[in-house]
């Protein structure tokens, strides 16, 4: 193939464009994904390739829900978050009406101008393979996409993406990132639609402070079974004042604190750092909450009688 057509993923057109015979595109090599669109055989085909061929050759599509958010890295179920070759891809042009097939499935969507802005698609080559061009296309905004997930997401999860939206982040995780990706107010302002009682509602649930899905979840289950709500990623402060980390949950008034501790707290070196963490808890008058994987099964249905237990002996009044 020719050197001005390196993509995994291209068109007819293009490679009729520079000089691919069609004896060429019917060898056993390459094979049609859809009409019109091809691909290398034996070369691992991503999301973003089928995204960035559609869109060279349909300049006034727009990458929309699920594909969206996958290619933003918002945190999917798991069911929604890898794409694979079976999997459409979602897209829209504004005001059209188009069919959809195997590949591609065409949205009828109308976007405000703030509602679309155009990105970078940044390809992995595979060792052997030819490097291959940052590709620029439109896609919906993070804020118009949590609106456009509604249909296929549960509360919780959409109150799980919200958090991810209004976190802030941690400059000594995420550098080069200072604010948060959306605001309230712009998670408020797409509560529009068919679905606005749905995003209203989980909205409402919303909360800065959330790391993970996991957070959300156990935050809205402490909230469900009736707890004190708990400070989130807040500081833990020293008997001198000074900040000593960020617990997860925190019930200041009753000198608690909670840490969930996933798989990743196994490793050798992390139970270290938890161990120091828990030290530091103590030495500010805190009691440390440790809960696992097997706690937050069930909706967090364990974690919640655990840290009830703990409320209840350090004070709290139901």
């Amino acid at each position: 193939m020719p050197d001005a057509l390196p993509w995994r993923v291209f068109s007819r057109s293009e490679a009729l464009a520079n000089g691919v015979s069609q004896d060429r595109l019917r060898r056993a090599d390459l094979y049609q994904m859809r009409r019109g669109l091809y691909a290398h055989r034996g070369r691992a085909v991503t999301e973003l390739d089928v995204v960035t061929a559609v869109c060279r050759n349909t300049p006034e599509a727009v990458v929309v829900g699920l594909s969206a958010a996958r290619l933003l890295g918002m945190p999917l179920p798991l069911q929604d978050a890898t794409w694979h070759s079976g999997r459409q891809t979602h897209l829209a042009i504004p005001g059209v009406n188009r069919s959809s097939d195997r590949v591609v499935r065409w949205h009828m969507f109308t976007f405000r101008p703030e509602e679309v802005g155009r990105v970078i698609g940044k390809h992995r080559a595979s060792s052997g393979e030819p490097a291959i061009p940052d590709s620029a296309f439109r896609m919906s905004t993070r804020a118009r996409t949590w609106r456009d997930l509604a249909p296929h997401l549960t509360h919780l999860q959409l109150v799980s993406i919200g958090d991810h939206l209004v976190r802030c982040p941690r400059p000594t995780i995420e550098q080069g990132r200072q604010n948060p990706w959306c605001t309230l107010d712009e998670l408020g302002s797409v509560c529009t639609g068919r679905y606005a009682t749905k995003l209203r509602t989980a909205l409402a649930d919303v909360r800065v402070g959330s790391d993970s899905p996991r957070e959300t979840m156990l935050r809205l289950a402490f909230r469900d079974a009736g707890l004190p709500e708990p400070l989130i990623n807040e500081p833990l402060y020293g008997p001198r004042g000074e900040e000593l980390h960020r617990p997860d949950f925190q019930w200041p008034d009753y000198r608690l604190c909670a840490e969930y501790e996933g798989k990743g707290h196994n490793d050798g070196e992390q139970v270290r750092r938890d161990i120091r963490r828990a030290r530091r808890a103590r030495s500010a008058g805190f009691h440390e909450i440790r809960l696992s994987n097997d706690d937050v099964q069930t909706s967090g249905a364990n974690a919640v009688q655990i840290v009830r237990s703990e409320l209840l002996a350090h004070g709290w009044k139901p």
